[in-house]
């Protein structure tokens, strides 16, 4: 594995492992559980433009076939303030037929005042890859009025993920993507209609 993916997976299994072992320190003690973390007052102001994630969201994912035909599933999306509240880690699954749901992915996003820079990197546990999607070096977190667009790309593909956000509740999730260096732009492969739950 490349050492880039390597540190990608090491920050994501620390964050995750940082979220359990709070929990269970805070259990432990007797203190109160706050199952998605709780974010650090000194967080930078940045943190906040992913701060709807936090929180346990069910939905429906509408995602295009090589066919052009469109399938649908029912997908569950958990958001949690991580690192001592000042990341943010959230995890995709997909629920099957019968109910069960099957982890597909983790996202650990932390905005570092420093450098005034993102870093978003998302590890694909159904496909086994890791994507930096947002570093110093590359890839982008911009806001536009309620929506959050991140930009990425790599060796043949540019993509922006767009999380429109309406309310406290809800969100859709989209992307679209460029193959041609940004010259033309596939916007109907992927769609997530998000209803928080908790």
């Amino acid at each position: 594995m490349h050492s880039r993916a390597r540190i990608g997976v090491a920050l994501v299994l620390i964050a995750l492992h940082a979220a359990a072992k709070e929990s269970v320190v805070a259990q432990a003690q007797g203190l109160p559980v706050v199952p998605y973390g709780a974010r650090n007052a000194a967080a930078p102001p940045e943190l906040d433009a992913f701060s709807f994630l936090v929180g346990k969201w069910k939905g429906v994912a509408k995602v295009r076939l090589e066919n052009g035909d469109y399938a649908e599933n029912e997908v569950i999306w958990i958001g949690r303030y991580v690192l001592g509240g000042m990341a943010i880690a959230d995890e995709g699954y997909s629920v099957g037929p019968g109910g069960a749901a099957r982890l597909e992915g983790y996202s650990l996003r932390f905005f570092d005042p420093s450098n005034r820079s993102w870093t978003i990197d998302f590890v694909n546990v159904a496909r086994s890859f890791v994507r930096h999607q947002v570093n110093p070096r590359t890839g982008s977190v911009q806001l536009d009025e309620a929506s959050v667009v991140v930009s990425a790309e790599d060796d043949t593909t540019m993509g922006r993920e767009y999380y429109r956000v309406s309310g406290k509740d809800s969100f859709v999730y989209t992307i679209e993507l460029s193959r041609d260096g940004g010259k033309s732009w596939d916007s109907d492969v992927y769609e997530m209609t998000m209803t928080r739950v908790e």
